[in-house]
Order: structure tokens, then sequence, then C-alpha cells
């Protein structure tokens, strides 16, 4: 894995766009409407997606798979780092405008938040450090080539090496079982509307102790 660095904002945008496309295309499963329920163009997404990568990666958190850049990784947790202030009220800004106001961004951190919280805000009650995998994209054309599973094996190793669990939340079924096959194990699926589940998975590290369950 390549940590992306001196990147131009047009290469920046161009992976954006890249992800985005990877999103908004993906066939969702008959029971999720998932980030499409909020996000209804393109371009909107596109806005969505770039407040997101454009965060990350000037916070150092966004990675790839090799110089041809089969697929993108973001990280965050112990460690790893996290965004920065300036830069998450420059996503916050984007990613209002992408989901239409401030009253669909509520709405849609709500849903999202919905039973409890994400798994991140309970590993965080229970004082648990934790590498979160924020996002995980293919794109298209390099798709059922094992970039996904190079790219959890990468996470899975920096975890093992700290004594550390991986964790992630996904708004798709099928998503979640592919996560499952490629070794997390699904902690639990909150209902978050009609047609909005979030799926909470969590891999433990090979090398820590056992912690009781959060």
């Amino acid at each position: 894995m390549i940590k992306l660095t001196g990147l131009n904002n047009e290469q920046v945008q161009e992976i954006s766009r890249r992800i985005a496309d990877a999103f908004y295309d993906y066939p969702y499963h008959e029971d999720d409407l998932g980030l499409m329920k909020y996000i209804r163009s393109r371009r909107d997404m596109h806005t969505y997606m770039d407040a997101i990568i454009q965060a990350s990666y000037h916070s150092g958190l966004l990675y790839t798979t090799s110089e041809q850049e089969e697929g993108y990784l973001i990280l965050s947790g112990e460690g790893v780092g996290s965004i920065g202030f300036a830069d998450g009220m420059k996503m916050i800004s984007a990613e209002k405008k992408a989901l239409g106001g401030l009253r669909n961004m509520k709405s849609f951190i709500s849903a999202c938040f919905a039973e409890g919280g994400s798994i991140e805000t309970r590993m965080r009650k229970a004082k648990r450090k934790f590498i979160r995998i924020e996002v995980l994209a293919v794109r298209p054309e390099y798709q059922k080539q094992g970039f996904m599973r190079q790219m959890l094996e990468y996470v899975y190793a920096l975890a093992d090496r700290r004594g550390l669990p991986v964790i992630l939340d996904t708004d798709d079924k099928n998503k979640s079982l592919r996560y499952q096959h490629l070794g997390m194990e699904l902690d639990r699926v909150r209902n978050c509307g009609e047609k909005f589940h979030m799926y909470d998975l969590i891999r433990e590290s090979e090398t820590a102790l056992p912690q009781c369950q959060i």
C-alpha cells in the first residue's frame, strides 16, 4: 500500500470522482438504499465524496494499492491519525451542500447513529482503541481481482502489529457479507429507517488479549 502525497488539487479531485462513481453505480441489495437514500444525483455524490477525500488526503489518511491506483483506502484511529480541524470543517460544509442543506444533513446523521450509535461510538465509550476503515473502494475495472482482500490484509497486519481491532460500518447487506467473507465479523445490524441499515463489523487483533463485548 502507498500513502498518497504530493498530489495537486486536480489529481485529488480525480480520485474523488473515481470513488464517487464506484459508490453511485453500486448495485445495492434489495433491502437497502444506503447512502443513495440521501444523495440523489451523481453530482451530489461527487460533492459528498470530494469533501471526504480532500479532508482525508490533507490529513495524511489516504492510501492506494499501487502506482496504478486500482483501489483506495482511508484509515483513521490509534497511531494512524485523524482529520484535522480545519479540513473537518470544510468537509462538513461540503457534505451539507451534497445532502441538500442542514435539515437533511441532521436527518442523515441521526439515521447513521441510530440504535445505540455506530460501532466507533460504542468502542470509544468502552475506552477501546482501534483502527477504523473509513472508506475502501476498488475501481470498477479492477474489481474481482483481489484488491479488496489486499487492502484488508494490509489493515489487518497493521492492526495486529499494534494489538488493535479493526472496525468499520457499511450501508449494504452484500457489502457486509463480503467483508465477513474476508475476515470481519458482524457486530450488529442497526435499523436506521426504511430501507436504510448500518452493518457494524469488527475484526479482533490476533495478537491482543481477549476483550469483553461492547
